[in-house]
């Protein structure tokens, strides 16, 4: 994390999505899992980043932002959402103390957001035990197909019919 300084995240900050997820995450050590959830985990870390970057964060809090998502990202499948609220709220203050009150209002807010839906995602994609998945039965019920006309005129006969009954 040390090799993270405000002129490599603002190059990350500039970079496309993809690029910026791999550049970051080379910045940090992922020992927590290895599979598909590694890229969850870092493409939050990532978005969290960004956040703060596009809010206008300075560059020291972004880098303190992305520490942030990263400690907390591990812990997303275990409390439930209170918890979750609480343990939010206890990094922010620790890692961002001195955040502005409209900063740390938006970071709050957008991490609120983004970690109870990732939550979410991450309990479906690990297979946890108290996520429920509906699954609807729809059926698709087609209108009656008509019956063939039983009298009618061609096309190409009509249009004789009204050339010849147009008075001249």
């Amino acid at each position: 994390m040390g090799s993270l300084t405000e002129g490599e995240i603002a190059q990350i900050a500039r970079q496309q999505r993809e690029a910026g997820v791999q550049r970051l995450s080379r910045h940090f050590s992922w020992p927590e899992f290895c599979d598909e959830r590694r890229c969850f985990h870092q493409e939050f870390v990532y978005d969290v980043a960004m956040f703060a970057a596009a809010r206008g964060f300075p560059w020291p809090a972004v880098i303190r932002a992305a520490v942030v998502a990263r400690g907390v990202f591990p812990q997303l499948d275990g409390p439930d959402v209170p918890g979750l609220l609480s343990m939010l709220r206890d990094a922010l203050s620790e890692c961002l103390p001195n955040l502005t009150p409209v900063h740390r209002h938006e970071l709050t807010r957008f991490l609120t957001g983004t970690c109870v839906n990732r939550r979410r995602l991450f309990q479906a994609a690990v297979g946890a035990a108290d996520t429920s998945v509906a699954q609807l039965h729809l059926e698709v019920q087609l209108p009656p197909t008509p019956c063939p006309l039983a009298q009618g005129t061609d096309l190409h006969e009509w249009e004789q019919q009204r050339h010849q009954a147009k008075p001249s």
